[in-house]
């Protein structure tokens, strides 16, 4: 019983494309709950906002902080048990419960709770309510890949952004030096550098609030100057952080194109640089629901990943569905052969497309590295046709032998229970490789 709570609270907290329904449900939750608690923080600022309705607002904030206080004592529990913040094992105990408390995403959680907590104890002013408030819409972070990804750019990018922050402060401090020897007689907005200081600043930064401006003509010309030189030095640190982005969102996607392509059977003899190369070559596809992406009959040209959504397969084994993740149409990389199974999107989807042209240029380049596919290819077939034999319940022959009983039409989602990795390794190869002589 004990088993069962865990792997249920495993399966609530997991992430993911693999995550099941609860998981997606109680993220959503938890997501409202951190959105109205920060709203009502900063609309309870708001000099009788709530009117009559001060009780109610108050029971859903406190509803909100219970929901979250549980995620936070969860999460722990989790820790404790071995499982960390990505859903892998890792060592349970007080040192992995430690390690969830000290970690960004730990320290957030526990922001979004202390007012709870505090409050019960000690109570709480409001200022300091308010201010944990606002500061719980950090949690979200969790949720928000783009949060993430802003960390990860700045951390890559720390040195030149330190080095176009020390020339944007050299360059602030020269101007109001400047100005103030120019201006200090006839303007008092510049009777100090450090008053001249604010100007440089708002001047720089291309704000411009107007309220002090240079007299002279030597002010006048200086500031021109200054404001030009404000357009080139503040557009700098803009571009560092857009093609740190630019570089983080390379390699997020060649890590996982990279993933992708290295789960592919006859792929397992290649090198992790060979790999890369072939990584390169995917070509992004989007489907719409009801597009057919393989038709049985047709000679195969490409072969996918399914990167996001899923897809419905016909073949005359049955019907199966594949998920983000898997992939299908491998064989038309080896071999120009007719598909035997019809493939369509579920729903709007997004793939990568490996076409066999493109492939064959790749494989120009390693003359001994086919017959490696080709025998591995044949290697799991021969493995897979002894492992269907001997699990065969009633399917029919391919040669048509009349004693064999027909199999019932397999559902959809008769297929979808089955386990993710099985229906990637299985489903699509089982199609393949029942009819090596005419399936990709």
């Amino acid at each position: 019983m004990v088993t069962k709570i865990d792997d249920w609270l495993r399966g609530l907290l997991a992430d993911g494309p693999m995550a099941p329904p609860r998981a997606s449900a109680y993220r959503w939750l938890l997501i409202v709950c951190i959105l109205g608690s920060t709203a009502y923080a900063a609309l309870d600022t708001v000099p009788d906002f709530w009117g009559d309705f001060a009780r109610w607002g108050g029971a859903l904030n406190l509803t909100a902080l219970v929901a979250m206080t549980i995620d936070y004592l969860l999460r722990g529990r989790l820790a404790w048990d071995g499982v960390g913040e990505e859903g892998d094992e890792a060592s349970g105990g007080w040192r992995a419960v430690g390690r969830y408390v000290a970690s960004a995403y730990g320290i957030f959680d526990l922001l979004a709770v202390a007012p709870f907590a505090l409050g019960l104890v000690f109570g709480m002013p409001k200022d300091l309510a308010t201010v944990f408030g606002i500061v719980r819409f950090l949690k979200l972070a969790r949720y928000s890949p783009a949060l993430e990804t802003l960390g990860a750019v700045v951390a890559n990018e720390l040195q030149s952004l330190l080095s176009a922050l020390f020339i944007i402060i050299l360059l602030a401090i020269s101007a109001a030096t400047l100005l103030y020897f120019a201006e200090r007689h006839a303007n008092p907005g510049f009777s100090t550098v450090p008053d001249a200081l604010w100007w440089a600043i708002v001047t720089l930064t291309t704000v411009g609030y107007g309220d002090v401006v240079p007299l002279t003509p030597y002010g006048k010309l200086l500031g021109a100057v200054v404001a030009v030189l404000g357009l080139c030095m503040f557009a700098l640190p803009a571009s560092i952080l857009a093609s740190g982005f630019a570089e983080e969102m390379r390699r997020h996607t060649f890590v996982n194109n990279w993933q992708l392509v290295s789960k592919v059977p006859f792929f397992s003899g290649l090198n992790a640089g060979q790999i890369a190369e072939i990584a390169e070559l995917l070509k992004p596809f989007r489907a719409v629901k009801g597009e057919v992406l393989m038709q049985a009959g047709d000679i195969g040209e490409s072969m996918y990943f399914i990167v996001s959504g899923q897809v419905d397969g016909s073949s005359p084994g049955g019907r199966f569905i594949l998920k983000a993740g898997d992939f299908f149409g491998e064989i038309a990389l080896i071999e120009r052969c007719p598909r035997t199974a019809t493939i369509k999107s579920l729903g709007r989807s997004q793939f990568l497309v490996l076409d066999v042209r493109d492939f064959q240029k790749f494989i120009a380049s390693y003359p001994d590295l086919l017959s490696v596919i080709k025998r591995t290819a044949r290697q799991r077939q021969g493995k897979e046709d002894t492992e269907r034999r001997g699990d065969r319940r009633g399917i029919p022959d391919r040669r048509g032998h009349p004693d064999r009983r027909s199999e019932p039409r397999r559902e959809p989602e008769d297929v979808a229970r089955r386990e993710p990795q099985d229906i990637a390794r299985r489903e699509p190869q089982d199609v393949a490789r029942r009819e090596p002589e005419e399936v990709e």
